[in-house]
C-alpha cells in the first residue's frame, strides 16, 4: 500500500503544450465519433435521420468543447499562474477525472435540453464509458511524446558536447609575407596569437604538446582570418586568445589576466575589451 501512495506522488509533466494539445482534441475526437458508431449506446435504428444527426452531433460537440476547455483555455490560464508546476501522477488522474465530470455534465444537459429521444442515466453512464476510452489515452500518450521529446533532446546535446569534445578540425590558413612561414592550423587547436614587432607569433596544442611558430605578418591580418570563429577573440591590442582554452581569470586594475595552456602561459585583456570578452565567455 505504502508503494502506491509512493506511485501517486511521483512528480509528473503537466501536458500544457497547446500546439500538441489541439491536435490531439481532434484526433480523439474523431475516435469518440468511431466509438459511437461501433458500440451504439442508443439503438440508433429506433431514430429517424433527424434524431440521429442530433443525438451524434451533440455528443461530438459536448465533446469537443468540453476537451477544448480542459485542454486549452485552462491550461492557458492557469499555466500562467504557476499552478501546474509540482504536478504528480494523483493530480493527472484527478485532473482525468474532472474531465470526465465536465462531459458528464456536459452530456446531461444537452440530453435534457433536446428531450429528442429518450434518455437515462444508463445511457448516459455508457455515453460517459465510451467517452473515457480515448480520453485514457491521454496519459500514456503525454508521457510517450515527453519522452521521445526528451531522448531527443538528449541526443541532440550528446552529440553537441561530443562535437565541443572533438571538433572537426577547421583548417585556417595564415599567409606570411614570406611564403616559407606560411601557417596552416586547426583553429580548435589555437590557444593564443601575440604580437611581435613585425611578426606574429601563434601558439596551438597538438596532443600534449604546445607548438607555436612566428609568421610575418599583422595581428589585424590574423584577426580578419579567423573573424568566423567566434571564440577567437582579440582581447588587446598584441593578443588574440581561443576563450575555450582559457583555464583561470586573475582579476587586475589594468583588466584581466588569464591562464592557458596549464597556466604557463599569460594572456592580458585590456579594460576595452571587459565587456565583450564576459558576453562571450559566458555564452561560449
Amino acid at each position: 500500500m505504502a508503494k502506491f501512495f509512493d506511485f501517486l506522488k511521483i512528480p509528473y509533466p503537466f501536458n500544457d503544450d497547446l500546439t500538441q494539445n489541439t491536435k490531439f482534441i481532434f484526433l480523439i475526437t474523431l475516435i469518440l465519433l468511431l466509438l459511437v458508431f461501433l458500440f451504439q449506446p442508443f439503438d440508433l435504428n429506433t431514430l429517424n435521420k433527424e434524431d440521429k444527426f442530433l443525438l451524434i452531433g451533440g455528443i461530438i460537440i459536448v465533446y469537443f468543447i468540453g476537451l477544448s476547455i480542459n485542454l486549452l483555455l485552462i491550461p492557458a490560464f492557469m499555466s500562467k499562474k504557476g499552478l501546474f508546476k509540482n504536478w504528480t501522477v494523483l493530480k493527472e488522474i484527478l485532473w482525468n477525472i474532472w474531465i470526465l465530470f465536465t462531459l458528464a455534465t456536459g452530456y446531461f444537459i444537452y440530453f435534457r435540453i433536446s428531450g429528442s429521444f429518450s434518455f437515462s442515466f444508463f445511457i448516459l453512464l455508457k455515453v460517459l464509458i465510451i467517452s473515457a476510452i480515448p480520453i485514457s489515452i491521454l496519459i500514456p500518450y503525454n508521457r510517450n511524446r515527453l519522452l521521445h521529446k526528451h531522448l531527443q533532446s538528449a541526443l541532440e546535446l550528446n552529440k553537441y558536447l561530443e562535437e565541443k569534445a572533438h571538433p572537426t578540425p577547421k583548417i585556417v590558413h595564415l599567409k606570411s609575407d614570406y611564403e616559407k612561414d606560411d601557417l596552416s592550423v586547426d583553429v580548435n587547436a589555437v590557444l593564443f596569437i601575440r604580437s611581435a614587432n613585425n611578426y606574429i607569433e601563434v601558439f596551438w596544442k597538438e596532443k600534449d604538446k604546445i607548438l607555436s611558430q612566428l609568421v610575418r605578418c599583422t595581428l589585424k591580418y590574423a584577426e580578419d582570418t579567423f573573424k568566423n570563429y567566434p571564440f577567437i577573440f582579440k582581447c588587446h591590442r598584441a593578443y588574440i586568445v581561443n576563450i575555450n582554452y582559457v583555464e583561470k581569470v586573475e582579476g587586475k586594475s589594468q583588466g584581466y589576466t588569464l591562464y592557458v595552456g596549464g597556466g604557463k602561459h599569460t594572456i592580458t585583456v585590456s579594460r576595452n575589451f571587459i565587456t565583450q570578452f564576459k558576453e562571450l565567455f559566458y555564452k561560449l
